[in-house]
């Protein structure tokens, strides 16, 4: 919804479903298929930056 888009829409464009959308976003499910993944990120007009969380390392330079 940040993005402007419901995530129903959004589910169509990466061809999932809205619940496995959801279980991404609360972190209840912790993967995705590479080609779900480059929809998603291409539906959103994100970047690796934006989606992915952040690394142990870069916690830890974040917390210094």
């Amino acid at each position: 919804m940040q993005a402007g888009i419901e995530v129903q829409q959004l589910a169509d464009k990466v061809g999932c479903t809205a619940s496995y959308l959801r279980k991404l976003e609360r972190g209840t499910r912790y993967r995705m298929s590479p080609s779900k993944y480059v929809r998603l990120r291409s539906a959103l007009e994100a970047t690796d930056g934006d989606l992915l969380a952040p690394t142990e390392d870069q916690t830890e330079r974040n917390q210094t």
